[in-house]
């Protein structure tokens, strides 16, 4: 089908429209887009774009002359364009309805494309106005026109941002699920195969179908879902209707198995539970029994109370250990601290550990295992259940050997300090006695860094480049200004001068907005492909970078070199030129 665009400019980004136009050109021909709005509104990005195409209309003053003027060119195109099928208006506002209903009298197909906020009362307007309701549709820019965007378009308005993030991401895998409220009615909600309990939580909530007293727990349960891992999961067919042996009733298995029950002690959460057991009984029983008793909650795993009991898991039931496996498993069990301590009193010490930002004092014995070393910083609260005690022992400055943790001697000591630091033993020679730690801030980040009054300026220019900080002598020097250093003779000094701040545009919009009369459109390639971008002669490198990342021609901003590289463009000062300049 012909299609002619109208696009009111004053309330639709410059995005907005280019992302209909590309959207309903695939289908469609497109002759025509009209962009109407006064000077002093109109974005910097409607500049440059090709005249064959692209029709920028000047509406000049008044508060709703743009709505005018769109209304006259709607009826201006329809008049004199025969060929025209399709109507296509961009606006977030309802001032062209009388337009609509004349482009609907001679038949055309209109495409009312909005921010979703008119379209609450639209049907309602169109209704009065007589117009043909066959002949509009309506579009939310908002949801996009992908299939995802319009299968999550009733949700998109009740979640945040990174809900809706996590959605887009899972696109091939979202589907839609009916969850039944408190009050027993049925609602639709996404959902995605193996979504973390979390994000579930949040989603039922800002949907306002899980109360704030309610556990997503207890939700799933109900609700035909399990959660394993802290995921959460369909239940399988299988597991909604479950075969007659496991709807058989623990009462009903003991008393079947009278002749072979015996009474053990299984252990959870630090106490001791006395429970009938009957060799070979099946896991799911277990769990049941445990349950029954008050054991384990809905969602908690039976196998690993039958591990910390020293029961033996086999083809999903439950067996008292052979000898050997008994042996296999004591030998598994870690060590308690407070008995390897007392076992090795004579030999322990006192350490400090560093972990994140603190430092903690540790008794410590040489040559302890690893697997202990992890267990009393758990117990001392210094990492996490799944934290890693070996990177602890690294950062720490100890010596991980065969599964042991050492004290470092003079010479792995002096080797940590030169991993850690990033220098090798001719910076550390240089270095010498007179080595202090200090921070370097150098764009986002702040990174640190061995440094000594005077060194040479050699050696921290390739600290720095070690750190990926800096990488040219006049990035070098640059740092050396913002951080309160100085430069004398080939040598770095510390000075108590402030810091040289540089001023950064706050985004590439506010910068090409300040340089409006400066722009041109600038060729590139990245590749083999071809892009034409907003361009300003000694614009700042780090702006370039991120106009290059938003257009979406790179995807990182440090690729911003490889594109120089391949255009007639030069650096010079931390700005860009065009070599011609």
């Amino acid at each position: 089908m012909n299609a002619h665009v109208f696009v009111d400019a004053e309330n639709v980004s410059p995005d907005v429209t280019f992302r209909v136009v590309e959207f309903f050109g695939a289908a469609h021909t497109i002759t025509k887009v009209d962009i109407v709005a006064k000077e002093d509104t109109l974005s910097y990005k409607y500049r440059g774009l090709d005249p064959n195409l692209f029709r920028v209309q000047n509406c000049f003053y008044g508060k709703n002359s743009a709505d005018t003027w769109l209304c006259i060119e709607i009826v201006r195109a329809i008049v004199d364009e025969p060929d025209l099928e399709l109507i296509i208006i961009i606006s977030s506002d309802k001032d062209f309805l009388p337009a609509i209903k004349f482009a609907a009298d001679f038949g055309k197909k209109i495409f009312i494309v909005s921010n979703g906020v008119v379209h609450k009362n639209f049907s309602a307007h169109m209704k009065t106005l007589g117009i043909n309701p066959d002949a509009v549709e309506l579009k939310d820019f908002r949801c996009g026109f992908d299939e995802l965007s319009q299968k999550l378009a009733p949700f998109l308005s009740q979640m945040n941002y990174e809900t809706q993030r996590f959605f887009y991401r899972h696109g091939d895998e979202v589907r839609l699920i009916f969850v039944r409220r408190v009050n027993g009615k049925l609602c639709e909600v996404p959902f995605v195969e193996g979504m973390s309990v979390d994000v579930f939580r949040r989603e039922l909530r800002e949907m306002h179908i899980l109360g704030m007293k309610r556990t997503v727990y207890g939700f799933c349960t109900q609700n035909f879902l399990k959660v394993v891992d802290e995921r959460v999961h369909l239940l399988t067919e299988e597991e909604i209707l479950p075969p007659v042996t496991q709807i058989d009733t623990v009462d009903k298995f003991l008393t079947r198995h009278a002749a072979d029950v015996r009474k053990i002690f299984v252990k959870h959460a630090d106490k001791l539970f006395e429970l009938p057991f009957a060799d070979g009984m099946p896991l799911d029983m277990f769990g049941k029994l445990l349950r029954e008793r008050k054991i384990i909650g809905k969602t908690f795993s039976p196998s690993k109370v039958a591990e910390k009991s020293l029961l033996v898991v086999r083809d999903g039931k439950l067996f008292m250990p052979t000898e050997d496996e008994l042996n296999q498993l004591c030998n598994a069990q870690d060590d308690n601290v407070d008995e390897f301590f007392l076992e090795h009193a004579a030999d322990i010490r006192k350490i400090f550990v560093k972990h994140g930002q603190k430092v903690f004092e540790l008794p410590f014995v040489d040559g302890m295992s690893l697997e202990v070393f992890g267990k009393l910083l758990r117990s001392q609260k210094v990492i996490a259940a799944t934290g890693n005690p070996a990177k602890v022992a690294e950062k720490s400055l100890l010596t991980v050997r065969r599964g042991k943790v050492f004290l470092p001697t003079e010479d792995e000591l002096a080797g940590n300090f030169v991993t850690q630091s990033g220098v090798d033993e001719k910076f550390f020679e240089e270095i010498g006695d007179n080595v202090q730690m200090i921070f370097i801030k150098s764009a986002n980040k702040t990174v640190e860094i061995p440094f000594a009054d005077g060194m040479s300026l050699n050696t921290f220019t390739e600290l720095l480049r070690r750190k990926n900080l800096a990488g040219r002598p006049s990035t070098v020097k640059r740092l050396v200004e913002q951080n309160s250093l100085e430069i004398r003779d080939g040598k770095v000094f510390r000075t108590d001068k402030p810091p040289v701040s540089e001023e950064v545009p706050v985004s590439v919009d506010d910068y090409l907005n300040r340089h409006a009369l400066q722009i041109r459109t600038l060729e590139i390639y990245c590749g083999v492909e071809k892009f034409s971008i907003p361009f300003v002669e000694g614009m700042p490198l780090d702006v370039f970078g991120l106009l290059l990342h938003e257009r979406k021609i790179i995807s990182s901003v440090n690729q911003r070199l490889s594109v120089l590289e391949q255009n007639p463009l030069v650096v010079r000062n931390e700005k860009v030129f065009s070599k011609e300049v």
